[in-house]
């Protein structure tokens, strides 16, 4: 949804930005291996002018991209042709990429496809099967490859023998190009130079438009193979003057795949200056911790320590993960699923449910967590696509990349809760069987830009919003009022927005709205403006303004304060599934806005909320147990549901946490474990605990004084005496932790 401003509506302590490095994967070293056949002096009919010229280029362009081996051959006849297949197919056994790229002439027969040899003089239509070498064949030699089996065929040129060859069977149909694919092998993809039943275009260079591309794209550091393809598609297209569309055919799975292994470094640039800040306000540690924190996995918490471990807060988080998971392990004969399934069993987050699918596939909970994901994706019989095309990997990229309320009883998935490596394989994937779909191109906009990679995600937005894409062009707008890849321009994100607002797009409307309703980067505050976008976008059903139409209301901005009239929104947008309006009902019932105070009924909205992974309704309902309101006072019970708070972050969480270590309150006193969760507290931005520190020393034990000076010592904060004393050295440190400075 937004991007970085917070929930004026609910009073949110909001976690402070954090700079960092992102870095595009880096795999380990792994066997890739490729075949590259130009058949270019054929004997029988017109000669090429590309095919040895491609296939050097193509052999460039895997060699520098480290591939173990790459085998080129020209000009093969039949049994030639045939060795350096089977030849491959040994090399490719075992292989994790294994790639065949073909340059000459093919042809399609009766919806079969064929690669020419330079030796086929195909007299007759009988001739094909005997002379020509079926796609069939090409790809079974790269069946022994384990994670990619990739065919690119440069070979849609016009079928030479089209017009010579005598037809025996009037029933055989010879047609343009070649005939669409659908590979049944797992983890295959056939790109053509031009999709089904088009020619493709020599080119007046060297090289062919295709092998251009290819080369260019294909191997760069860090991306995606299905990104690349797509980046190669856009590239001819635009080359051709759309006289030429390469396809791609077939799926991979869930997992990114690397032709190029390089680590790179990808830098954003704000006014000016480099700097690593998401919108989001996620740091990399935390975005990967919100990727790892549901699943009771010890191996995955230690990769995550090895990457993060000089974030103390996550540091923190995932040592006491690990803790837990040893305790459960000791205590419990609950398998890992079953404790991970138990965090998940009401979610509505489709990422963490896939991951969880994909982490325990053999997990007796595998069916219901299915069963979720599948009433997270747009409902069956809704047109969830513009080209009617509706296929898996789109239905992925909305479950997972999606935007919310975009369709009617679709919840879609709020930007922070992105899962930006799965949504791009999904969403290139489904690009690459659907490019025409401006709404796929936006939501792997929406993936690459969760995943910082703000240079493609603009080209796709953009793409997409001159493709008519509304969301596309909203997404676009909020690059120019943030600044994420260039200079800071409200004005012409203003201008974006009110472009799509004014053509019924409700993300923008309220995009609008957020930007009177806060006076942002100068545009005058104004809540009757504001208030008006809201309403224009609520009115279509979409939960994030109903939920600020009722913030309106209960403040009293722009409209008489009424209480009641905020009640009514809030429900209807916990109603549409909005985690912020149910907290919203929450807090109206704990205090008796527009209904009768009703901590019981408060419990049950925190509760719903809490469901969906509403970090300030999980750190409330801890409240509630640590104070006894609707519930007996537990603090064991408080302490658990701090810690799923604290888990998704929430500071005010955090130093409830430390305040039950602290004084043993359900749980055995630990001043470090105290001084600890009061550090993260602060460091995580919250205020309360802040000036608790620096204003009412004796709140905190004599034990947990020394321990937090022990901590601000070892931070490099504080060189005095370990004297539980909060003296100006002891509250220069504190302020200095609070800043980390």
């Amino acid at each position: 949804m937004f991007k970085g401003h917070s929930q004026g509506w609910m009073p949110i302590v909001v976690l402070a930005l954090s700079i960092f490095a992102f870095q595009a994967g880096a795999a380990e070293a792994a066997k890739r291996v490729a075949l590259l056949i130009g058949n270019e002096k054929y004997e029988a009919t017109s000669q090429l002018n590309n095919p040895a010229n491609d296939v050097e280029l193509m052999k460039t362009s895997f060699e520098d991209a480290g591939f173990d081996t790459v085998t080129t051959v020209h000009d093969v006849d039949r049994a030639s042709m045939v060795r350096a297949l089977r030849d491959f197919e040994d090399t490719a056994a075992g292989a994790d990429v294994a790639i065949i790229y073909y340059s000459g002439h093919g042809m399609e027969m009766n919806g079969q496809n064929y690669l020419l040899p330079v030796d086929v003089s195909l007299k007759t239509d009988k001739d094909v099967e005997d002379e020509a070498i079926p796609l069939d064949r090409v790809q079974r030699s790269l069946e022994g490859a384990t994670k990619l089996k990739l065919v690119i065929l440069d070979a849609c040129r016009n079928n030479p023998f089209e017009q010579s060859m005598t037809r025996s069977i009037s029933t055989r149909a010879v047609s343009r190009g070649l005939a669409r694919v659908e590979p049944e092998s797992a983890d295959l993809l056939v790109a053509f130079a031009s999709k089904a039943g088009t020619v493709a275009m020599d080119g007046e260079g060297k090289n062919s438009p295709f092998a251009t591309a290819l080369s260019k794209y294909l191997t760069e550091p860090g991306v995606d193979v299905r990104i690349a393809l797509g980046k190669v598609r856009d590239e001819v297209v635009t080359a051709t003057n759309r006289g030429q569309e390469p396809f791609v055919y077939g799926s991979l799975g869930g997992a990114q795949i690397f032709l190029n292994i390089k680590e790179v470094n990808i830098n954003v640039t704000n006014n000016g200056n480099t700097q690593e800040v998401s919108p989001t306000g996620l740091s990399e540690a935390a975005a990967d911790w919100q990727n790892i924190r549901d699943l009771a996995d010890k191996d995955l918490i230690e990769v995550f320590l090895a990457k993060h471990g000089a974030d103390p807060v996550y540091k923190m988080l995932a040592e006491k993960k690990l803790k837990l998971l040893a305790e459960a392990a000791q205590t419990s004969t609950m398998s890992p699923d079953e404790i991970a399934w138990e965090a998940l069993k009401q979610s509505t987050d489709g990422a963490a449910l896939t991951r969880f699918i994909e982490r325990y596939p053999d997990s007796k909970h595998k069916a219901e967590a299915e069963t979720q994901v599948a009433a997270l994706e747009p409902k069956k019989g809704l047109n969830i696509s513009q080209t009617g095309k509706d296929t898996q990997a789109s239905r992925d990229c909305y479950l997972l990349a999606g935007e919310p309320q975009s369709m009617p009883g679709f919840l879609g998935v709020n930007f922070p809760k992105i899962d930006s490596a799965r949504a791009l394989t999904a969403c290139a994937q489904a690009v690459n069987e659907n490019p025409d779909d401006m709404m796929l191109v936006n939501m792997l906009g929406r993936a690459q830009d969760a995943g910082r990679n703000y240079v493609e995600a603009r080209r796709n937005y953009q793409k997409a919003a001159d493709g008519g894409n509304m969301y596309g062009l909203t997404n676009l707008a909020w690059f120019s009022i943030y600044g994420t890849d260039g200079p800071v321009d409200i004005d012409k994100g203003k201008a974006m927005f009110e472009q799509a607002a004014n053509n019924g797009n409700s993300y923008a409307q309220a995009s609008l709205g957020w930007l009177y309703r806060e006076g942002y980067g100068g545009v005058p505050q104004d809540y009757a403006e504001s208030l008006k976008w809201y309403q224009l976008s609520a009115n279509q059903g979409y939960a994030n303004a109903m939920a600020t139409v009722g913030w309106f209301y209960r403040e009293g901005n722009g409209v008489p304060k009424d209480f009641s009239q905020s009640l009514s929104w809030y429900q209807k947008a916990a109603e549409a599934g909005d985690a912020n309006a149910m907290s919203s009902l929450g807090w109206a019932y704990q205090n008796g806005l527009g209904t009768t105070q009703d901590y019981t009924e408060a419990k049950k909205w925190y509760e719903k909320a809490a469901n969906v992974g509403d970090a300030y309704s999980m750190a409330l309902l801890g409240w509630f147990y640590d104070d006894g309101k609707a519930v007996p006072q537990d603090y064991a019970q408080a302490r658990n549901w701090y810690e799923m708070a604290s888990n998704a972050g929430s500071a005010y969480a955090m130093g409830n946490l430390s305040r039950l270590y602290d004084w043993g309150l359900g749980t055995k006193a630990d001043p470090k474990e105290a001084a600890r969760w009061a550090a993260a507290s602060v460091e995580g931005g919250d205020p309360a605990k802040l000036q608790e520190l620096k204003t009412s020393p004796d709140n905190f034990t004599p034990a947990f004084r020394k321990e937090i000076q022990a901590l601000l010592r070892d931070r490099g904060y504080y060189s005095g005496p370990l004297d539980g004393d909060f003296g100006a050295a002891t509250q220069n440190a504190i302020d200095r932790l609070a800043k980390k400075t």
